[in-house]
């Protein structure tokens, strides 16, 4: 049987994707929530390979706020 992953926004779709399963045409399951390793410091580490002399200097135009 294929996988299709769905994002359902609008409740009247939801409503007949659940229509379709009492009828025995699709199987719907919840996805495993399956907990995410936390984000380790430095991971990212050489990642930006170009950052631009003026990176902190301030915007032209917040000038008027400042």
């Amino acid at each position: 049987m294929d996988t299709i992953t769905v994002t359902i926004l609008d409740p009247n779709v939801e409503a007949e994707l659940h229509k379709m399963e009492s009828q025995k045409r699709i199987k719907i399951e919840k996805p495993d929530k399956r907990r995410k390793k936390p984000l380790q410091f430095g991971s990212m580490k050489g990642l930006v390979i170009h950052m631009a002399d003026d990176f902190n200097a301030p915007l032209e135009d917040f000038k008027d706020y400042m």
